[in-house]
């Protein structure tokens, strides 16, 4: 053979042997197991998911990794240790690790007695991770981008005076990649994740069990139905519940001043669906322990009536899980604060007995949850044995757990529960989040801004802000109110803080302002009230459609623009929102790929990707409305606004709003029919070269459908008849009315 072929054979051979593949170990259908040196390959189709460098246990990795046994749904592995930890005669020479697949989700299983720490080492792919933290961590840094730092997983308030909003407390051991896949590591045991350091990603939690999870997406959405699919569905939102509401910190006058309050609002006609007491409100330690109506709140069954009947609100209330060192209840844990131990039966007997009797009795429909992330005792012994690594998450979780069940007890459905302090697997039970203490002021507002948009990775579908911040005294700036209530009238749950922290100061009541506000103010309010249904559609399918404020990197994982984006959002899939945070007229915007429609003049059409300078007078903010997507709209819930609009009973008509995307596109919305007992009614809109087409499932509201579109069309059919319809020249819309309980088949031929 000559030498220049044995050579090429030789080099042939090399490279072959050098970068072959690894060693598939199980397939089913596009998705895949890879084992090469005991590092494990997870793979769909062509693309490359995740490296998995190495599970190690009480900090020892295993010397080898072989393949134990193989089934449909995934593979057994034996793990084999060469070394014990050191410390433990009982640490095993092999563990079994499990690997299941299922849907679009991987499952890594692995226990022994003898564990107590348990790592991941994943190889970096230059990723940007997201999710984790709610606090802008670090450095106060508003970029949702971790990639680099180290992440502490455990709930804590206290030692964060140098982050700007106090007490912004979701946490989750749940993060999202930039390549497209969702990790979740499912325990409470406190964590720590050092992310995209030095080629490596590591995974860490003090805990005996190994129990995670990979979902693969590849964007927000669909990785968060897989989670859901884990966790449980999030809890049901009620119509009301998605209205504003509005509170004081502390109501000095009693009730007289919140019937007062509403009655004022109602005045300037700005409507609202509910509002709230905070603390004080109790007889008992820090005028809460005994959980009651104190004597400036007397006979609340009577008044609590009076804002259900007269005003049409529905009414909560300040929980705390702790007694203030009032004794006279069974269960406590240790400290000044004497926090209820929610794995007691006494306790919890005794918390529901407080609750049911003096306040589910009178009408009270919800809670603000607090202050369950403030000086916790964790190394106290429960009832149920918890380990001091576990106790500050699970007891966050319990929390929302006991609270949620008290309510659903009692209300059924119809009831809401907000915290600040969360932890995954809340959902189910927590119907939303506030961000913390927030500064009134513009640093504040744009700091609860990126608190939002850090919760929308970790996977909590509502979420809102103290509108007009809590941290300071009396009024705040005009401006900064405005922008404020422009931007939460698009936030997942719309509530209105009235004076200043601990009730100091003048008033920032509406009335206490210039009628330019207060015009504001009641637009804000009108325009959520206009898109209840979409909001109320979107927070109930929240569990296959994503969270309702999603980051621009949720749903456009490709591209790195948007990967230190903190001011812009989705909301729901049709709106992108770019609230303004400062005084300046002038706010640059970034719209991803697609075509975007100027929400308030529809003339206005942009295409990303590309950076828009856009002129921001005070009367609204930026909004862009979505090409390829539907949204509904229409005032089908009163509030206190049936005081002015002497309606008999509720609107029942809808307007549906399609957004026709480009040849061959498909956009779905799934309604949830208020009138119809919450039936989700499909909607879907496929645009073609010549024709438009929509159905509807049908509606129990008749309903006026508006379709965005250049050209106007030739025919019009509506259930196989032509139909006559109207062509708005100015805005370029076709107009159609649809009577109720008919299925909507629609065709626009060009």
């Amino acid at each position: 053979m000559p030498k220049k072929y044995s050579l090429l054979i030789l080099f042939s051979f090399l490279f072959f042997t050098n970068f072959a593949p690894a060693q598939r170990i199980w397939q089913k259908n596009s998705y895949a197991i890879s084992l090469e040196n005991n590092i494990l390959k997870l793979s769909k189709g062509e693309i490359n998911i995740a490296e998995i460098l190495s599970f190690e246990f009480n900090f020892i990795k295993p010397e080898s990794i072989v393949v134990e046994d193989i089934q449909a749904d995934g593979v057994s592995l034996k793990l084999i240790f060469a070394e014990s930890d050191g410390f433990n005669d009982e640490f095993p020479k092999e563990i079994l690790l499990t690997v299941s697949q299922f849907n679009n989700t991987f499952r890594f299983f692995a226990f022994h007695k003898t564990f107590n720490h348990v790592t991941i080492k994943l190889k970096d792919d230059r990723e940007h991770y997201f999710g984790l933290i709610e606090k802008l961590y670090p450095g106060n840094s508003k970029n949702p981008d971790l990639q680099g730092n180290v992440i502490d997983v455990e709930v804590y308030a206290q030692g964060n005076q140098d982050y700007a909003e106090n007490y912004a407390s979701a946490y989750s051991a749940f993060y999202i990649s930039s390549k497209g896949y969702g990790s979740f590591f499912d325990t409470f045991a406190k964590g720590r994740y050092h992310l995209g350091i030095n080629g490596t990603t590591q995974i860490y939690h003090q805990t005996d069990s190994l129990d995670w999870y990979i979902f693969y997406g590849p964007t927000g959405e669909k990785i968060h139905r897989e989670y859901f699919n884990v966790i449980g569905k999030p809890k049901y939102i009620p119509m009301w519940a998605c209205g504003p509401i509005f509170w004081r910190d502390q109501n000095d006058g009693g009730k007289d001043e919140i019937l007062s309050d509403i009655q004022k609002f109602t005045d300037l006609k700005i409507p609202l669906t509910g509002c709230f007491v905070d603390r004080p409100y109790s007889n008992g330690n820090h005028e809460w322990s005994k959980m009651n109506f104190n004597e400036k709140f007397s006979e609340p069954e009577k008044w609590i009536n009076i804002i259900n009947e007269k005003y049409g609100l529905q009414f909560m209330t300040w929980v705390g899980p702790m007694t203030f060192a009032d004794t006279v209840f069974p269960g406590l844990l240790t400290g000044y604060f004497s926090y209820i131990d929610l794995t007691n039966p006494a306790a919890l007997h005794e918390f529901e007995n407080r609750l049911k009797n003096n306040q589910y009795s009178a009408g009270v429909k919800g809670h603000k949850m607090d202050r369950s992330d403030e000086h916790f005792p964790f190394t106290d012994k429960w009832y149920e044995p918890i380990t001091e690594s576990e106790s500050r998450n699970k007891y966050v979780y319990l929390y929302s757990k006991v609270i949620g069940g008290f309510l659903q007890k009692y209300h059924d459905k119809d009831q809401f529960n907000f915290a600040r302090a969360a932890y995954h697997r809340t959902q189910p039970y927590l119907s939303a989040l506030w961000g913390g203490d927030s500064r009134n002021n513009w640093h504040g507002m744009a700091g609860n801004m990126a608190n939002a948009v850090r919760c929308g990775f970790m996977g909590f579908p509502m979420w809102g802000s103290d509108t007009g911040g809590y941290l300071g005294e009396g009024k705040i700036d005009e401006e900064l109110f405005i922008r404020w209530l422009q931007w939460s009238a698009w936030c997942g749950m719309f509530e209105i803080k009235i004076d200043g922290a601990g009730g100091q100061g003048e008033d920032r009541a509406p009335w206490n302002y210039s009628r330019q506000l207060q015009d504001i103010f009641k637009n804000a309010a009108e325009l959520r009230m206009n898109m209840l249904s979409y909001i109320y559609s979107c927070v109930n399918t929240s569990s296959s459609n994503g969270v309702l404020m999603k980051p621009l990197t949720y749903l456009y994982p490709d591209d790195a623009n948007t990967y230190k984006i903190w001011d812009e959002y989705i909301f729901g899939n049709s709106f992108l929102v770019a609230p303004v945070f400062s005084k300046e007229k002038k706010r640059e915007v970034y719209l991803p790929s697609g075509t975007w429609y100027d929400f308030y003049n529809l003339n206005n059409k942009y295409q990303g990707p590309v950076r828009i300078t856009y002129d921001v007078g005070l009367k609204n903010i930026p909004v862009f409305i979505k090409e390829n997507s539907i949204y509904v709209s229409g005032n089908i819930y009163q509030g206190n606004s049936k005081n002015w609009m002497n309606l008999e009973k509720e609107n029942e008509e809808v307007t549906i709003h399609l957004f026709p995307g480009q040849n061959g596109e498909e956009a779905a919305f799934t309604y949830i029919d208020y009138f119809d007992n919450d039936a989700g009614k499909e909607m879907k809109l496929i645009a073609q070269e010549d024709k438009l087409l929509f159905t509807s499932a049908k509606l129990k509201s008749s309903s006026k459908i508006e379709i965005k579109s250049d050209n106007k069309p030739k025919l019009l059919f509506l259930s196989k008849r032509p139909v006559e319809f109207e062509f708005n020249e100015q805005n370029k819309v076709v107009i159609i009315e649809a009577s109720k309980e008919t299925r909507i088949e629609l065709v626009l031929q060009y």
